[in-house]
C-alpha cells in the first residue's frame, strides 16, 4: 500500500535559503522532512561569523524587504533591521573628496556625488539634481526607469522583451548617456549583479530596480545569518542534521531510495531534495544518470573586512568606485547601518572585489584595497592604519545571468521519479530566487505525495 505523505520521508540536501525554506514548507503540511547540511551549521552563503565582537557576514549582502517570498517566510521585526541610505555615493578614485575621518566632511565639487531615491527620502533630492555623473535628462531617464519597473509584476520582468537584451544594451535603447551608465550604473549594478560589464539579462535590471524602489535595503541587527537561523529555528525539532555531507544518492530499480553519507551512514527516504550549490547539483544528479542543466558559468566576489576606530567611509549609503581600474567596486562602513555589526568604539568597513582583482592573493589584493579605499574617501592615512580583520572569499556568490537566462530556468521536478531540485536556479540568482526555488520544490513534492 502507497505510503501516505505524513509517513513518507523526504531528504533536503542542503540548508541554505532554498532548503531551508523547502523543509518549512513540507514540515508546515504535516510531511516527515529531514535536512541535511554539510557544514556545522545551516546557512550555506547566509551566514555571519562573530570574530572578536565583530559581525563578519560570508561576503557583503543585504536583505531587500520588497522580496515577497523571503519576506513572508520572516518575522521581520524580530531581525530588528537596520537600514540603508536609499543611495549611492559616487567616487572617482581620485582622493579629493575632503571626507574627514570623525564624519564630518566638506565634498569637493566632482569628486563624490550622492545619488539616491528621492521618492523614498526627500533629503536626497537636492544632492541628486547637482549629481554630475547624471545630466538632467539622465535623471528625468532614472524616474522613468522607476516608474516602468514598478508598474510591472515579477513575471512581467523576465518578458522576452527584456530577457533577450543586455542590461548595458537595455540602458543604452532608454536614451542614458555613456557617462551614466559607466559611473553609476556599472559600480552600482554591477555589485548588485557582481558583473560591471553589464551584460546580464535586463531582466535582472528591471527587477532588482523594482525591489530597491517597493522596499528598502536592509541588514538583521546581528548580521545576515540571522534570516537562515531564523528560518531553522522554525523547523520541527532534530530536523537539521549538521556535520552530515551527502557522497550519493541512492537508487535501487529507478526508485529513489534514500542517500548515503560521506560517512558511510546510509539514510532512507522515497523523496531527495537537490537544495545545495548548483554545481553539487549536478554532480550528486549526474552520479544517477539525471542531467540537470545548471548554469555553466559562476560569478565569484571577495569582502575584505577592515576594523577602525572611526569609520572610514562616512554614512549610510553604499559607496560605489567609478574610476575604470577599479579593484574595490563598492564598500561601505556597515556598523554606520548597524553598529551592532562592530564592538562600541570600533567601526567595521567591507570592501568588495569582483572579477579577476578578487582571486588575487592576500597580500596584493589587501593592498590594492587600502589604496582604494584611501583614495576614494580622500583620508589615506586612517585606511592604511586600519586593522584587517578577514578576507572573505566567495567563489560562488552568484551564476551569470545573461539574456536568455529565463528560458533556461531549471524546474524543481527532474525526470528522476523522487528527484527534485530547490534551487534560486529555478528563478534567478538571488535570496528571492532562493526563497521561490524551494516553494517551488516543496510543492513539486506534496504533489507527487498526493499522486502516489
Amino acid at each position: 500500500m502507497p505510503s501516505s505523505p505524513t509517513a513518507a520521508t523526504t531528504i533536503v540536501v542542503g540548508g541554505g535559503v532554498a532548503g531551508l525554506i523547502c523543509a518549512r514548507e513540507l514540515a508546515r503540511s504535516g510531511h516527515a522532512v529531514t535536512l541535511l547540511e554539510r557544514a556545522d551549521t545551516v546557512g550555506g552563503r547566509v551566514r555571519t561569523t562573530l570574530h572578536n565582537g565583530f559581525r563578519l557576514d560570508h561576503g557583503f549582502q543585504v536583505l531587500f524587504s520588497a522580496y515577497p517570498t523571503l519576506v513572508a517566510a520572516l518575522d521581520l521585526p524580530a531581525l530588528r533591521l537596520r537600514t540603508f541610505q536609499p543611495a549611492a555615493r559616487i567616487a572617482d578614485g581620485s582622493g579629493i573628496d575632503g571626507g574627514r575621518i570623525d564624519g564630518s566632511r566638506i565634498d569637493r565639487p566632482g569628486k563624490t556625488a550622492l545619488i539616491g531615491d528621492a521618492l523614498a527620502d526627500s533629503s536626497l533630492l537636492l544632492p541628486t539634481l547637482v549629481a554630475p555623473q547624471l545630466s538632467l535628462f539622465d535623471k528625468l531617464r532614472m524616474l522613468r526607469l522607476r516608474y516602468a519597473a514598478t508598474s510591472m509584476s515579477f513575471d512581467d520582468c523576465f518578458r522576452d522583451q527584456f530577457d533577450r537584451v543586455t542590461t548595458r544594451a537595455y540602458l543604452e535603447a532608454s536614451g542614458f548617456s555613456a557617462r551614466a551608465i559607466d559611473s553609476f550604473f556599472a559600480p552600482f549594478y554591477g555589485g548588485i549583479l557582481l558583473d560591471r560589464s553589464l551584460a546580464t539579462s535586463a531582466s535582472v535590471l528591471l527587477y532588482t530596480f523594482k525591489m530597491l524602489a517597493q522596499g528598502r535595503t536592509v541588514v538583521p541587527e546581528l548580521g545576515m545569518g540571522a534570516i537562515t537561523a531564523q528560518l531553522a529555528a522554525q523547523l520541527p525539532a532534530n530536523t537539521v542534521r549538521a556535520n552530515a555531507a551527502v557522497a550519493e544518492i541512492n537508487c535501487v530499480a529507478e526508485r529513489i531510495t534514500g542517500v548515503t553519507l560521506q560517512s558511510g551512514e546510509t539514510l532512507s527516504a522515497d523523496r531527495v531534495v537537490l537544495a545545495c550549490d548548483p554545481p553539487t547539483i549536478a554532480i550528486l544528479a549526474a552520479a544517477i544518470g539525471v542531467n540537470v542543466a545548471v548554469p555553466a558559468s559562476q560569478l565569484g566576489c571577495t569582502t575584505v573586512y577592515f576594523a577602525s576606530s572611526a569609520p572610514l567611509l562616512h554614512g549610510t549609503a553604499l559607496w560605489l568606485n567609478s574610476a575604470p581600474n577599479a579593484t574595490v567596486s563598492h564598500a561601505i562602513t556597515i556598523s554606520n547601518v548597524a553598529p551592532s555589526y562592530a564592538p562600541a568604539g570600533k567601526a567595521l568597513t567591507a570592501a568588495t572585489v569582483l572579477g579577476d582583482a578578487a582571486k588575487l592573493l592576500d597580500d596584493e589584493l589587501v593592498a590594492r584595497v587600502r589604496a582604494d579605499l584611501g583614495a576614494m574617501s580622500g583620508a589615506p592615512e586612517p585606511v592604511q592604519r586600519a586593522e584587517l580583520l578577514a578576507v572573505w572569499r566567495v567563489p560562488y556568490s552568484q551564476y551569470a545571468q545573461p539574456p536568455g537566462s529565463t528560458v533556461r530556468r531549471v524546474q524543481p521536478q527532474t525526470n528522476q521519479p523522487g528527484l527534485f531540485i530547490a534551487s534560486e536556479i529555478g528563478h534567478t540568482s538571488s535570496l528571492e530566487g532562493a526563497a521561490r526555488g524551494g516553494v517551488a520544490a516543496a510543492h513539486a513534492v506534496l504533489g507527487s505525495a498526493k499522486s502516489r
